[in-house]
């Protein structure tokens, strides 16, 4: 079987598979595979996926790098280019690319370029990973500017999302994966925002078959949003909710808070614009507030950041237009505001930096 080098919009999403099976169902034992991940996930997983895809007959290459958010550059993925090109790799290789979210962007944007593009499957082994950066075909790197400001819309041939690979993860990368999850239900889902909160003991144990209803609920909004807004211009927007400060913190914190964790902060920040602004009710911040102190998303995180710095570092977000910054804010829980066509909005500057300060002292 040869897959195009060009992949499909409807390509298949696996959620609660064997990651095994799924993936011999979807290449044919003539397909040259590349796995590509990290330092770690390699010792827990891609070096016994390359012995059994070795004995069930296929060609596999394995390739990783340093595990972290500092790897996700350019030089990372011209060192993994390299390598390709000494296995002569062509045009029919696919990449696995099995790992977090900076496996997946990072090896997601090299098939976007390798060669023109090849073709590659999204392998998440983090709950952010099946949540976010898996779906929806954005790809990229990081620069000393800013996150994910090089990269490409590069859709996988497949998702397959193995919950068995969440058995080791820790209980703060858990939380870090769920926020992607609160983040889309607070701004599309009221109903399993509380679902999430009320279940949220058994979410961390984990609980597989809880996490895999959050999973397949987060995960059929994205796409939603995705196939209706493929190029980020409209309602895919949405999903930047928290994001434009979140990127913000990751950079000045020199990527030490997690992905997730900065997100919460930029959440309860773009929370805090809404209520000041007179949109959110004082009352639903603080339902949101207290479930995040709850998950231990702390002021202390971002307590000795400038806020200056931060709204600074905003202006380089690809997000962007000429000097505007804009932003998602939150009607009520499971609502947007939205002025006629308009689902983001400017802020002033001030502003901002007065729900900057409000959330830094503790909210």
């Amino acid at each position: 079987m040869r897959l195009p080098a060009q992949p499909p919009r409807d390509y298949p999403i696996m959620i609660g598979v064997d990651h095994l099976e799924a993936l011999e169902s979807c290449i044919s034992l003539d397909q040259e595979l590349v796995i590509i991940t990290d330092h770690r996930v390699k010792k827990l997983y891609g070096t016994s996926l390359r012995e059994k895809l070795l004995e069930h007959g296929f060609r596999v290459m394995l390739s990783s790098f340093q595990a972290g958010e500092k790897s996700k550059n350019a030089r990372t993925k011209e060192r993994l280019e390299l390598e390709m090109f000494a296995w002569y790799c062509g045009r029919d290789v696919m990449i696995l690319a099995l790992g977090g979210g900076v496996v997946g962007d990072l090896a997601g944007f090299l098939a976007a370029t390798y060669l023109r593009g090849i073709p590659y499957i999204q392998m998440p082994t983090t709950l952010l990973g099946m949540l976010d950066s898996s779906i929806g075909g954005k790809t990229g790197i990081n620069n000393s500017y800013g996150k994910n400001l090089i990269g490409a819309f590069w859709h996988p041939v497949a998702v397959i999302s193995d919950l068995h690979f969440l058995k080791t993860l820790p209980k703060h990368q858990l939380i870090n994966g769920l926020i992607e999850a609160i983040k889309i239900f607070l701004t599309r889902d009221k109903e399993q925002f509380y679902f999430l909160q009320d279940n949220i003991k058994q979410l961390l144990m984990p609980d597989l078959s809880l996490l895999r209803e959050v999973v397949n609920r987060a995960v059929a909004l994205k796409i939603s949003l995705v196939e209706s807004d493929e190029r980020e211009t409209g309602m895919r927007m949405i999903l930047n909710f928290g994001h434009t400060i979140g990127h913000a913190i990751e950079r000045l914190s020199h990527y030490q808070i997690m992905h997730g964790y900065a997100v919460a902060l930029g959440i309860l920040v773009e929370l805090k614009i809404s209520e000041l602004l007179g949109i959110l009710s004082q009352r639903e911040f603080q339902i949101v507030l207290d479930f995040f102190r709850k998950l231990n998303i702390t002021p202390t995180l971002i307590s000795k950041m400038n806020p200056v710095d931060l709204l600074e570092a905003t202006r380089q977000d690809k997000k962007r237009t000429q000097e505007s910054i804009r932003y998602i804010l939150l009607r009520q829980i499971g609502m947007i505001e939205e002025t006629g066509d308009t689902i983001v909005h400017a802020v002033e500057d001030a502003m901002v930096i007065e729900a900057l300060k409000i959330i830094q002292m503790g909210y």
